[in-house]
């Protein structure tokens, strides 16, 4: 649902400071990550590791990445390149009216009035594949239902747009 959302005007892009806490948590995750001890971590953990910095990119933001902290492809990177990461990264804040909007947008795609407070869960999972595979993330319909159902979001064939924008907060 990222994926749908727009910009507000007057949104910041700039990255966040580094506190303390987030660079010993990104000390800490790295070095699970070097095997050998030699201050470098192969490329291809990167995306592993940013969630495991609890950030939540798609399999094409990770590509980006990638060539960020390996701009050279030697196949690795170091605890320097991956601080700098995520220090540029645009700290991202959602409120519950922004994922609200998002899911409207998503209703409105597919012909569903802008104020619907639900949409059918038919064309949920329909349009939330559409747009991971329009963004490079391979959502398939086993994982949509999985959603649904861990998150109690069917109400007779239903989803409620509130709930789960609340759901997805939550997360």
């Amino acid at each position: 649902v990222r994926m749908a959302m727009r910009s507000k005007p007057g949104a910041s892009n700039k990255g966040e400071v580094l506190t303390d806490v987030m660079i010993a948590e990104i000390r800490e995750i790295f070095s699970l990550f070097d095997k050998d001890a030699d201050g470098f971590v192969q490329r291809s953990d990167l995306g592993t590791i940013v969630r495991g910095l609890n950030l939540n990119p798609s399999e094409t933001e990770v590509l980006e990445m990638m060539q960020d902290v390996d701009p050279e492809n030697r196949g690795s990177f170091n605890q320097n390149a991956l601080c700098s990461l995520i220090a540029r990264r645009p700290k991202e804040e959602q409120t519950l009216e922004d994922i609200v909007e998002a899911l409207r947008l998503v209703a409105e795609d597919v012909g569903v009035d802008k104020l619907q407070t639900k949409m059918q869960i038919v064309t949920f999972k329909d349009q939330i594949t559409k747009l991971g595979k329009e963004k490079g993330e391979q959502l398939l319909g086993p994982q949509v239902d999985e959603i649904i159902n861990d998150c109690k979001l069917d109400h007779d064939g239903d989803i409620l747009i509130e709930d789960f924008a609340k759901y997805l907060l939550s997360k």
